[in-house]
């Protein structure tokens, strides 16, 4: 029985504190933490692309048609870079993608 009344009164708590922080349900806190995450997440991956065109001096787009021009020699590391770089664009994309959503339902309410 002390068990239960204990989580009722935590479940009493963390209604408080999101009250007293301007959320009126779980969801809202949610959606405002999902929304700190993916521009987090949309930083992160523009570093990284960054940080690839200023190690190249040219976008992903020329760095591949560069590398595809050497015919007969492989570079891995390049190779490597390349699919990292791609990876951190399109989840780049992703991320942008699903702010602009939470961005849209934030809007909503």
């Amino acid at each position: 029985m002390k068990e239960i009344q204990g989580e009722v009164n935590n479940v009493e708590n963390l209604k408080e504190i999101l009250q007293k922080e301007g959320y009126n349900c779980p969801d809202e806190l949610l959606r405002d933490w999902s929304l700190i995450t993916g521009l987090s997440k949309i930083e992160q991956y523009k570093a990284e692309c960054e940080f690839f065109k200023k190690k190249y001096g040219m976008n992903l787009e020329e760095l591949e048609t560069f590398l595809h021009k050497e015919k007969g020699k492989e570079n891995f590391e390049k190779e490597e870079d390349i699919e990292d770089w791609e990876f951190s664009v399109n989840a780049l994309r992703w991320w942008e993608k699903k702010v602009k959503e939470l961005e849209n339902v934030a809007s909503a309410s």
